[in-house]
């Protein structure tokens, strides 16, 4: 028997949205900041209705623009009281629908009916056709057309398997048969919808009064007979209300549609198109799971071997310096290279050969085991003249550092070539590039070393299993230079990749191995105040409420918020609707809206920041502090951000509040290496706006940096008329909010927010500046422009970011990428100038000889370990590298202090 599916489109795309906007991929979200959990939810619900069930025919429908037109006509308030979809799902529709068709399954709407029409009507069509029918959804409204042949496939079901209900479900669920639904829900009536129904009449008593009359006509003739005074008087008055609930609440399953059921084609996944838009949407894992291109597939002979004897070795050896350059894979004994030892490296130097040397052969390939055969590896790998390739170069290098191995010569690297070539896509991961750049799915990881329970370190795998997973690394790592390269020279970028991020590499693998001391003590004193605070505050929250309760949990937070104290009507705002899961909205945003109006929800604040600041760091850090070096020691990634910008992680030292006092105490856990040490921090003044103004040319700001002048008192002067001294604190606020907006496309609105001024006030604040500042304006409006024309950014020095939804018919999209074309090459130039500078500070410190080390990048500071003899020496290199490392019409100020720790260098 056929068995179609039939996807209530609309209503899985709500479920998948509001799962991810509260479970624990909350928030999912590209690099450029398009909202993606939604699309993740339908596509990975989707992916396993296929798998699992294997269907013959599936359709899915989505509500269209005129959904409601009939209902409408009979009920003008149909679903008025329905709250409008949120804004982040709305673009993310468009992508679900493309995602379905990708996936061989056509889409069938109606422009005058709602989907729900269209998938009842399909259902009897399905049903007549002799077909098993299923209907995807959690609607209840689908059950008064159930019967043995269409079923319910229930996804809210709370066990793994879905729950399927057919008649018998159906009556023992609500207590009536499915032809009674209809009858059923128009007594009840539907306040999502609107659907008036009886009042006093829930889902219970409309059972029990169909059991007992068996219809709602014979209900409403023998009303008489209703024993409840009070329902039959509610069924006396509102005998025309459960009419119309029930013409509103039945199903129209004689819908025309554009396609009939015999033209449905059984559903062939597109590969190439859902690659597309898993690549577009940064799905890595779903990207991982497609099948290979057979269409893609390169007709390269895999030719991957293990290296046993001393004679092999020499052979390969002899070959790659006959080649002159070579990719270079390796795996360790543990996933951090700082604390794993090498097991074995693999080379190669044409597509599809490579070999691997292990280093836990038995008997060994040499005589003296690993010792030597790394003696016999280290005059190549040393070798600056012999060319080096990989994937991710730096992650190698520290592990060959344990083996007092100095991988030297880096001539390419597949990840920043990658990145560099288009830095806002994301998945710079080696499968999601071999998927995406080769057609080739590589071999996962955790089907050589297993997962959970099950994993196993690379030493305890043999070692051909392990020689094909790391030659094929080495491979996909050479073919993919081979590919990326040749397109990154069309670019502007080629000098990026070759001349900065190459040549950072090394320098930040001395930074991180390197770390930076940490004051335990410090952070132990710290903990323990800050959890004496937070029983204070929780003691005081619990004293406002009345009562205690969890403040981790946001169901009983909501409930003590709208419920018992109604802070909402305090504020003066509408209390927020319930999430599907019951509960209210408790986030910043709301806690922040309310907390000027009452106590409460301002300590919320101040506990949630305290408890965020004292597991994230205080708490954690000392976990953290490596037991051979006793230091942290950070990981700094070069292919994440999309302007260029570096990040870190084990720890995340971006994100500590510096303008907190608690911040401020965090980073006074950062410490000089010993007494007679001290930090040093250097941090550019105002580096965006300096690069705004040589990007412009606006002679103002140029003039204003030049003389060394309050830029943002200057520029408010300029925007009312008057002379600086004139200026009050609260006009060069203004100025300072929009001269720092404009570059994240700041708008009335913003400003108004933000300053407290009315929006008019606002808009006109922002004419008068770009009046007295044309050439700003002039340079946003030709930079937008251009990057319509060209659908990419580049920076002052050549970083590129292609920028594809610029021309988007949606129009979030497309004021998201024109944001990202203001912002780009200011932000993008401003982390370029940062690198220029660490590469000509490495430089300096090596040439001249001095102990003091750079340790630290965060946004615009470097920080450095420096001895209190050097600091005037260091202190003059530091400037020097950091002022020269780059021409602008205006001057690169820098600031640099020092002191025993972080917050006192700062």
């Amino acid at each position: 028997m056929t068995r179609l599916f039939l996807i209530d489109g609309t209503a899985l795309a709500y479920r998948s949205y509001f799962a991810f906007a509260t479970g624990t991929r909350g928030g999912l979200t590209t690099k450029d900041g398009r909202p993606t959990g939604a699309v993740y939810g339908f596509i990975t619900t989707l992916r396993s209705l296929m798998e699992r069930e294997q269907p013959d025919l599936v359709i899915a429908s989505f509500d269209g623009a005129r959904q409601d037109l009939q209902r409408t006509k009979i009920y003008a308030e149909y679903k008025s009281t329905r709250e409008k979809m949120p804004d982040e799902l709305v673009p993310q529709l468009e992508l679900i629908e493309r995602a379905t068709a990708a996936y061989g399954i056509p889409v069938i709407k109606s422009e005058s009916h709602e989907a729900d029409d269209v998938i009842g009507t399909l259902a009897v069509q399905g049903r007549d056709a002799g077909m098993q029918v299923f209907i995807v959804t959690s609607d209840k409204d689908f059950m008064q057309i159930v019967d043995d042949r269409v079923k319910l496939w229930n996804l809210r079901s709370s066990t793994r398997a879905p729950e399927i209900l057919g008649a018998k479900e159906v009556e023992a669920k609500f207590g009536v048969q499915p032809h009674q639904i209809v009858d059923l829900l128009a007594l009840m009536g539907d306040t999502s919808d609107n659907v008036p129904g009886v009042p006093k009449i829930g889902e219970k008593t409309a059972a029990e009064l169909l059991q007992q009359f068996g219809s709602l006509d014979d209900l409403l003739a023998r009303t008489d007979e209703v024993k409840k005074p009070a329902i039959r008087q509610s069924l006396l008055d509102h005998r025309d209300d459960a009419l119309l609930s029930r013409r509103l609440v039945t199903l129209h399953t004689d819908v025309p549609l554009p396609m009939a059921l015999s033209d449905v084609p059984k559903p062939q996944p597109q590969r190439n198109a859902l690659a597309a838009l898993f690549t577009e949407l940064e799905f890595d894992s779903l990207l991982a799971s497609l099948p290979p291109d057979p269409a893609a597939q390169p007709t390269v002979e895999l030719d991957y071997r293990v290296v046993r004897t001393e004679t092999e070795l020499q052979s390969v050896l002899a070959d790659l310096r006959r080649a002159g350059r070579f990719a270079l894979a390796l795996e360790t004994t543990h996933p951090s290279p700082r604390l794993g030892d090498v097991v074995g490296m693999a080379v190669c130097h044409e597509p599809g050969r490579a070999h691997y040397l292990p280093c836990n052969l038995q008997p060994p390939i040499l005589p003296g085991g690993k010792s030597a055969l790394f003696a016999a590896l280290r005059p190549l790998l040393e070798d600056p003249a012999i060319g080096k390739r990989g994937f991710d170069l730096k992650h190698a290098m520290a592990a060959l550092e344990r083996a007092d191995l100095h991988l030297r010569g880096v001539v390419s690297d597949a990840m920043l070539a990658s990145y560099c070539l288009d830095p806002g896509r994301g998945g710079h991961a080696l499968d999601a590039l071999a998927l995406r750049f080769l057609g080739v799915k590589k071999t996962p990881s955790k089907e050589v070393a297993g997962t959970g329970k099950k994993q196993r370190t690379f030493d305890q795998i043999d070692v051909d299993t392990v020689g094909r997973f790391v030659a094929e690394d080495a491979d996909l790592a050479w073919r993919l230079c081979e590919r990326l390269e040749p397109e990154l020279d069309k670019t502007t970028a080629a000098p990026v990749y070759r001349d900065l991020e190459l040549p950072l590499v090394p320098v930040l693998l001395a930074m991180e191995r390197e770390g930076i001391a940490i004051d335990r003590a410090h952070l132990g004193e710290l903990s323990r105040k800050w959890q004496h605070k937070m029983q204070r505050i929780e003691a005081r929250i619990y004293e406002r409420a009345g009562e205690p309760f969890n403040l981790n949990a946001p169901a009983q937070v909501g409930q003590v918020l709208f419920d018992k104290l109604e802070v909402h009507r305090t504020a003066g705002i509408t209390r927020p609707k319930r999430t599907p899961t019951g509960q209210y909205k408790t986030d910043a945003t709301i806690l922040e809206q309310l907390a000027p109006h009452h106590e409460v929800p301002e300590l919320l604040l101040q506990y949630r920041a305290l408890a965020k600041l004292k597991g994230t760091y205080v708490d954690s850090l000392p976990e953290l502090i490596d037991r051979q070096t006793g230091r942290i020691h950070t990981t700094f990634n070069q292919a994440m951000a999309a302007t260029g910008r570096l990040s870190s992680d084990n720890p995340n030292l971006q994100n500590i509040p510096i303008r907190t006092e608690e911040g401020r105490e965090v980073r006074k856990a950062f410490v000089a290496r010993a007494a007679d040490w001290v930090l040093l921090s250097a941090d550019y003044s105002q580096i965006e706006l300096r690069i705004l103004a040589h990007a412009s040319g606006e002679p103002s700001l140029i003039e204003s940096f030049k003389k060394g002048e309050d830029i943002h008192a200057r520029t408010a002067a300029l925007v009312h008329g008057l002379i600086p001294t004139m200026v009050t604190p609260e006009l060069r606020n203004q100025a300072k909010i929009i001269n720092y907006g404009l570059i994240y496309g700041m708008g009335p609105s913003r400003l108004a927010q933000e300053t407290g001024m009315r929006p008019p006030e606002a808009k006109k604040f922002i004419e008068a500046y770009f009046k007295a500042l044309p050439r700003v304006k002039t340079w946003l409006d030709d930079t937008l422009q251009q990057a319509r024309e060209t659908l990419c950014v580049t920076t002052l020095f050549g970083r590129r970011r292609p920028l594809p939804d610029i021309q988007s018919s949606n129009a979030m999209q497309r004021i998201a990428a024109e944001n990202m074309a203001v912002n780009t090459p200011i932000q993008g130039s401003a982390a370029d100038i940062v690198k220029r500078a660490m590469l000509k500070l490495q430089a300096a410190l090596l040439r001249t000889k001095v102990r003091a080390r750079l340790l630290l990048q965060v946004h615009d500071e470097l920080v450095l370990d420096v001895p209190q003899d050097e600091v005037d020496v260091v202190r003059g290199l530091v400037r020097d590298a950091m002022e020269g490392a780059a021409e602008l019409k205006v001057p690169l100020a820098v600031a640099v202090s020092t002191g025993a720790n972080w917050l006192s260098a700062h």
